[in-house]
């Protein structure tokens, strides 16, 4: 069975080619909030592996609890993306985990909506899955970043806005989670 991702990417599961050569991960439990209007990290969704091969891609998937922007107008949302550094050669969003490069507009993995109706209804869990291609044998380190479209509005991850402590599932706590696998190519 061959597997296509959609370019020329392509993993054979008959053969060595698409065989998981090693995995990372790293969990986020705590509860995290930012009304930054720059682009910030969220701490500890930061990750690094050393591909054994330059043919090597990049399976890179990250589940956000509990992620939402603060308001009650479905108006103002958040942005992410994931940076990337090969070698300790500084971060970038120029890779296959961000949207292409389009004029003045920033390069992105997804764009999070208002969907919190009240504060304490903030929505469900969000996520994504990519291939990336680094072309290398160094320590590649990918990191997630979040940025406010009003700092009026905060971002909340793994909780609620007014993080009330009672036993309703609109206080729950969940787990975030950032995972990287090195698949043969």
């Amino acid at each position: 069975m061959t597997i296509h991702f959609g370019d020329s990417t392509s993993i054979d599961s008959g053969g060595s080619l698409g065989k998981i050569l090693q995995t990372v991960s790293v969990f986020k439990g705590t509860r995290y909030t930012t009304t930054n209007t720059s682009w910030t990290d969220i701490a500890d969704l930061s990750i690094s592996l050393t591909p054994s091969a330059t043919s090597s891609k990049i399976l890179v998937m990250c589940s956000m609890g509990a992620a939402g922007t603060q308001q009650n107008n479905l108006d103002y949302g958040n942005g992410i993306r994931v940076l990337r550094d090969i070698g300790g050669g500084g971060y970038t969003n120029a890779h296959k985990l961000n949207g292409s490069a389009d004029g003045n507009r920033d390069r992105i993995t997804y764009k999070g909506a208002g969907w919190a109706y009240n504060n304490d209804h903030m929505p469900g869990g969000l996520g994504f899955v990519g291939v990336d291609d680094p072309s290398t044998t160094s320590q590649v380190t990918y990191k997630i970043q979040v940025i406010c479209q009003s700092s009026s509005y905060r971002f909340v991850l793994n909780g609620n806005t007014t993080d009330g402590n009672n036993a309703s599932i609109a206080q729950a706590r969940s787990m975030s989670s950032l995972i990287a696998m090195e698949v043969a190519g």
